[in-house]
């Protein structure tokens, strides 16, 4: 059988509600972020997919997030350093309008604002790099582990939307032009 995996966002984080770019920053999910986690696993089950495994990034907001999920479901959950957000440099811990005055280059699509670049901070072209070698690493791992049915990865926007990107086999440019993951959304990746 072949694993699908299951890309997911994180539920809502106290950096989110409050319109603070977080990337690494470790800020544990809201009373809102909980319940879109319930409501991501309410999905899950809705849809009838059948999970195997439910890998996390270790930052607080994608590794409770994983845990309820993996809890509701019954199977095992394990969180991994290389799941790890964007680092979004000098910007972290600043609100997102900030993102015009600090980034050196940005972009607006989908009513969100893109960072391109910023002193400090992981640009596409090493986001989309890094994000098709952990979709090498998922892949080995879920062989390694011999995984029976689907696995759920549970991490963080940018990352997602880069191992997304990079599973199409599309270029850098492609991560503005592919919107950002909701909380608690998640896409297959077929």
């Amino acid at each position: 059988m072949k694993n699908r995996i299951i890309l997911a966002r994180h539920g809502e984080d106290e950096d989110n509600a409050n319109g603070i770019l977080n990337g690494r920053r470790d800020m544990p999910l809201t009373i809102k972020g909980i319940s879109q986690a319930y409501g991501l696993l309410k999905n899950i089950k809705k849809y009838g997919l059948d999970i195997g495994l439910v890998l996390s990034s270790k930052l607080r907001r994608a590794h409770k997030t994983a845990g309820i999920c993996a809890d509701g479901l019954g199977v095992q959950h394990v969180a991994l350093d290389y799941l790890i957000e964007r680092n979004h440099g000098v910007l972290e811990g600043h609100p997102y309008s900030d993102i015009p005055v600090m980034a050196k280059k940005y972009c607006e699509r989908f009513g969100f604002t893109y960072v391109l670049e910023v002193d400090g901070g992981e640009t596409y072209p090493e986001l989309l790099q890094r994000a098709g070698d952990v979709l090498s690493k998922l892949k080995n791992l879920i062989e390694v582990m011999n995984v029976d049915g689907d696995v759920l990865v549970v991490s963080h926007g940018a990352i997602s939307r880069a191992m997304l990107v990079a599973h199409r086999g599309l270029a850098w440019q492609d991560l503005v032009e592919t919107p950002s993951f909701g909380n608690c959304e998640f896409k297959i990746l077929d």
